[in-house]
């Protein structure tokens, strides 16, 4: 009986996955194209949040075998180098993975192609669409006092609870402007980095 190991099973998987040079795979959902299924069959785990790989500790689960082995280092306590090898054009942000430097250059588009099914919101990436989904449109435990809207997170309902109070917690150091949420301060300071 012959033997198979790893390796050699996981280069059989790329040759039958393999397809004619130049064919084109294309994701329905965003346009992105790939030269071979396999690698569409990975994207497309950032539209569906599918996660098939889980750690056995913690029951936690990610889109790529790779970024398991990095979660397991937490469990083991032998942590290594992050390579950061995937770098943003316009910035020189540096990612530890392609979808993560896709997400960053939607910011810099100002694009926001991940949609809520429930409300009119969208975002930059499947993961901040799926905790929207959980802070606002499931198990809303935290509900607000004064409108009666429901939130699954205490600290969702913090920031909602700014609507009402008018606090503006961030402050800008050039212009001193002031805003209710990390994010529009963010964008804010990205508009005075931009000018220098």
């Amino acid at each position: 009986m012959k033997t198979v190991n790893k390796k050699d099973e996981s280069n059989t998987k790329r040759e039958s996955s393999s397809e004619t040079p130049g064919k084109k795979f294309s994701c329905k959902l965003c346009g992105k194209e790939y030269q071979r299924s396999f690698k569409l069959a990975r994207h497309m785990r950032i539209h569906t949040g599918e996660a098939p790989y889980t750690c056995e500790l913690c029951g936690r689960g990610f889109r790529c075998a790779e970024w398991l082995k990095m979660h397991n280092t937490i469990h083991t306590g032998k942590k290594r180098k992050i390579v950061k090898s995937f770098s943003c054009d316009q910035c020189e942000k540096k990612f530890t993975c392609s979808t993560a430097l896709q997400s960053h250059l939607y910011k810099h588009r100002g694009e926001r192609p991940f949609a809520c099914a429930h409300c009119d919101k969208t975002f930059f990436s499947q993961t901040n669409l799926n905790r929207h989904h959980s802070d606002s449109h499931s198990g809303k435990q935290f509900c607000c006092h004064l409108c009666g809207i429901g939130f699954s997170r205490r600290t969702t309902l913090q920031k909602h609870m700014r609507i009402h109070t008018g606090e503006r917690p961030f402050s800008c150091p050039d212009c001193g402007k002031t805003f209710p949420y990390k994010y529009t301060f963010n964008m804010h300071r990205k508009l005075h980095s931009d000018k220098s």
